[in-house]
C-alpha cells in the first residue's frame, strides 16, 4: 500500500491502527463505507424532511463514527454538531450543515476509493 497517495484528510496511521495494520481489512472497510454512504446520506436528508431529530441524530453519528475510523478528524467535529443538533432538537441549520458535509464528502470519498484495489473484469 503506497502511504503516500492517502496524503488527504484521510489519516492512514490512524485507520491501520484500528485494523492491526491490515491494509486488506482496511481496503474492506473502506468499500463497505463507500457503498453505505448514500444510505447514511439519504437517511439523514429524510430526517430533515420529516423534522426527525431522533433520525437525524443517528444518521449523523453513525457517519461521525465512520469518519473518526479513518481519522478524518475535522470531518468528524462537524458531523458531531450535527449530531447535536438531533439530540437539542433545533434542526434549523441542519439541511446547510448537511450540505456543507456532503460538499466536502466528494473529496473524502476519492481518498476513500483510493484504498480499494481495483476489480479485475
Amino acid at each position: 500500500m503506497d502511504r503516500d497517495k492517502f496524503a488527504g484528510v484521510l489519516d492512514l496511521k490512524i485507520a491501520l491502527s484500528h485494523v492491526d495494520g491490515d491494509s486488506d481489512l482496511l481496503s474492506e472497510l473502506a468499500a463497505i463505507f463507500v457503498q453505505d454512504y448514500p444510505r447514511l446520506i439519504e437517511e439523514a436528508r429524510d430526517s430533515i424532511l420529516k423534522n426527525d431529530c431522533s433520525g437525524f441524530e443517528r444518521a449523523a453519528h453513525t457517519l461521525k463514527g465512520r469518519l473518526a475510523f479513518f481519522g478524518i478528524t475535522k470531518l468528524r467535529d462537524r458531523l458531531l454538531s450535527l449530531e447535536r443538533m438531533g439530540r437539542d432538537r433545533d434542526m434549523t441549520r441542519a439541511a446547510e450543515g448537511l450540505a456543507e458535509i456532503e460538499n466536502e464528502m466528494e473529496h473524502v470519498l476519492a481518498e476513500f476509493k483510493s484504498l480499494i484495489p481495483e476489480q479485475s473484469p
